[in-house]
């Protein structure tokens, strides 16, 4: 036996499909009972995932668990379907079956639950050209078995208009006579074509550009490696399986610890098919590519993710994107050249920005880098080329580019990025911002124009939230401690006595305003508690054991009498599974404009909403489809998102990292931080421009 994925379906494998009611149980047997060769590349490649690790390595039991769960499911689903081979006997409720009707005739039947509408288009067609059980049996090469089974009709017919007119003359009788004994046992066979001509090509595809340190990949291999080697160590109670996972990824990389973000999601749901509909022919693909600032399977690129350029910069996300396309397009072994290549093009952050950068290179036509990727695999340029959508999180540039003496990420100033979107030339774009950001380095590019109106066919949503509350990455639990003020030094002559002085005072000030903007509270979750998505208020006792206090930091030097900084310290235990809202409302959006899309609900636990969001969520995606771009939501729903769900973004955290087995910290300065909030604490917004 073996599993195949739907559009990967030769001919002589429809009469030997399992039905996904029995297919689930028989491929987890299969796939356990062959665990020595388990493969956690392979199975990733079934899943129609992006996989840039080559050699593989074994799936951890964790972690093929996962894998198993979502091939079943992909089967059930009818995305991925069991085959039985030669050996294996019969299938216990075969999909496809030949019905005869007496004196050697019959046609191909589809079983009323199991088979997909793409399958019974694949039996509609053997039934048109009349094959028979013989024929797709027949071992020979180039036997019409060996064509694939959702194209049959594209392949059979180019097979036909390739051989010998002669052979072709003869093959057409054969048919015609073949036919003859086809009994019409249904009314709703599609009748023959009466032209020979090959069907136009159109295809769709998707890109997916992801944000800066994100990259599913890693984000993958450090839950494996998590699974791995930090579950021994919390049965033995040496350290919690959420710092354990913490130090693995700052030892790996910062993009081995970000949770898989709400753009690698879409990417797994978007739909991979291939289609006849009357004269054309539809493919649809998609396109992944890691964020700025990584490389998969190897370590992070510091410069890039500090500047967004270099070889793991914006502009090379954009070019290695387009080469993939290219060579996914060749993959399909097109028949003629493509009528129309529609893009729906999804970015977070910086990912974005490589967005709409990519709408910037598809709109120049054959002699941009679309043009020049299709070229290098002797593609010719399409007879149409179209942007359906472009489906942003949070665009954040964020370009330093010392060649350009452009040395400020947050001015706006984004060369050679180029970020703005013709609305005469993209048919829909609408972008999630997040309400709560004011990062001065985290400057919004957004959709509107510089007099603050937007573009009929654009929407500019704000949610609450900070940026990676928005586009994802987050884990699903984390312990939050954030310095929310920079270091205040304490005058030498009052060192005995700092909370007599101006620091400690504004210090105090500037706590009852975060306490008044509600960051701490009835919602706030116990300090150290991951399991539980809805604890009982009986739980969270006073505040929730958060707490918002000034620190001291005391050194002996310098000699006689030492320092004293004050500084306001924040800690939370805040979860991670808001993002999600986000990503409900971008498929939304999406699947109302023809993106081919899953339901969302097909994707489990990845876009699965906590109890106490759900109905915050259907009243997010209630008020935006009624027209809101911002959603009304009471004081309690608000202090529910912020308290228990909204990360602090803006503070003054040193940066961390392993220094071997020992985790250290480093300080940039007392008043410096490349998360420091602006001025103003308000966020600074470019114009589309």
């Amino acid at each position: 036996m073996k599993i195949v994925r739907s559009w990967d379906l030769l001919a002589a494998d429809l009469p030997r499909l399992e039905s996904p009611f029995f297919a689930a149980s028989k491929a987890r047997s299969l796939i356990l009972d062959n665990s020595h060769n388990a493969n956690k590349v392979d199975l990733e490649r079934l899943l129609g995932r992006s996989v840039a690790l080559q050699g593989g390595g074994r799936a951890s039991r964790y972690n093929q668990a996962a894998l198993i769960d979502e091939v079943v499911r992909r089967i059930d689903d009818r995305a991925l379907w069991l085959v039985f081979e030669a050996c294996d006997g019969e299938p216990s409720d075969p999909v496809v079956c030949w019905q005869e009707s007496g004196e050697g005739a019959g046609r191909w039947v589809a079983g009323q639950s199991g088979a997909s509408s793409e399958l019974r288009r694949s039996v509609d067609e053997l039934n048109r050209h009349g094959i028979t059980p013989q024929q797709l049996t027949a071992q020979r090469i180039g036997g019409v078995g060996h064509l694939g089974a959702t194209r049959f009709d594209v392949e059979y017919r180019l097979r036909q208009r390739e051989e010998d007119p002669q052979q072709h003359g003869q093959a057409a009788r054969s048919k015609s006579m073949s036919h003859q004994n086809l009994m019409p046992l249904t009314l709703s066979v599609v009748e023959p074509r009466t032209s020979d001509s090959l069907p136009e090509i159109h295809l769709e595809i998707g890109l997916f550009t992801d944000g800066t340190l994100n990259n599913a990949d890693n984000s993958r291999e450090l839950e494996e490696r998590a699974a791995d080697q930090c579950v021994e160590s919390y049965r033995q109670g040496t350290i919690s399986k959420e710092e354990c996972s913490y130090q693995l990824g700052l030892m790996m990389g910062g993009s081995y610890g970000n949770a898989p973000s709400n753009v690698a999601k879409l990417a797994d749901m978007y739909v991979e098919s291939s289609e006849v509909i009357g004269s054309k022919i539809i493919h649809r693909l998609w396109v992944y590519t890691a964020g700025v600032g990584t490389k998969t399977g190897e370590g992070d690129s510091l410069i890039g993710a500090a500047t967004g350029m270099g070889e793991t910069g914006i502009i090379s996300q954009v070019e290695k994107t387009f080469s993939r396309v290219a060579v996914r397009i060749d993959e399909l072994e097109l028949a003629g050249s493509i009528k129309t290549l529609t893009f729906d093009l999804f970015g977070f952050s910086r990912g974005a920005a490589a967005a709409r950068h990519a709408a910037h290179e598809i709109l120049l036509g054959d002699g941009g880098a679309l043009g020049g990727a299709l070229a290098s695999q002797r593609i010719d340029w399409p007879g149409q080329v179209l942007i359906r959508f472009v489906g942003l999180f949070d665009t954040v540039a964020a370009v330093i580019n010392p060649m350009a003496l452009d040395l400020r990420p947050g001015n706006g100033r984004n060369e050679p990025v180029r970020v703005y979107l013709d609305p005469s030339k993209v048919k829909y774009a609408a972008q999630i911002m997040a309400a709560d950001e004011h990062r001065e380095n985290f400057a919004l590019s957004s959709l509107r124009n510089a007099d603050g109106s937007i573009p009929e066919n654009f929407r500019e949503i704000a949610l609450p939230g900070v940026h990676s509350d928005i586009g994802g990455g987050y884990p699903a639990t984390q312990l939050e401690e954030v310095l929310v003020s920079p270091f205040h030094l304490v005058p030498a002559n009052r060192i005995r006595w700092p909370e007599q002085t101006i620091q400690w005072d504004n210090l105090n000030a500037l706590k009852r305003h975060k306490v008044a903007d509600g960051w701490i509270g009835s919602f706030s979750l116990p300090v150290g508690s991951m399991d539980e998505y809805d604890p009982t208020h009986h739980d969270l006792g006073v505040g929730g054991g958060a707490s918002l206090s000034i620190v001291k930091n005391i050194s002996a030097h310098p000699a006689p009498d030492g320092r004293v900084e004050l500084v306001l310290k924040m800690v939370r235990q805040v979860r991670g599974e808001y993002s999600r809202v986000g990503l409900r409302v971008m498929h939304e959006l999406a699947t109302k404009v023809g993106v081919p899309f899953t339901e969302v609900d097909s994707a489990g636990d990845a876009a699965r909403v906590p109890d106490d969001l759900g109905p915050v969520t259907s009243q997010i995606l209630e008020q935006i489809a009624a027209g809101a771009d911002s959603p009304s939501l009471t004081q309690n729903q608000q202090n529910l998102i912020r308290q228990r769900y909204t990360h602090y973004s803006a503070n003054y955290n040193p940066f961390k990292f392993m220094l071997g087995d020992a985790l250290t910290a480093f300080r940039f300065g007392r008043n410096f931080s490349p998360n420091a909030p602006t001025a103003s604490g308000e966020r600074v917004i470019h114009p589309n421009a």
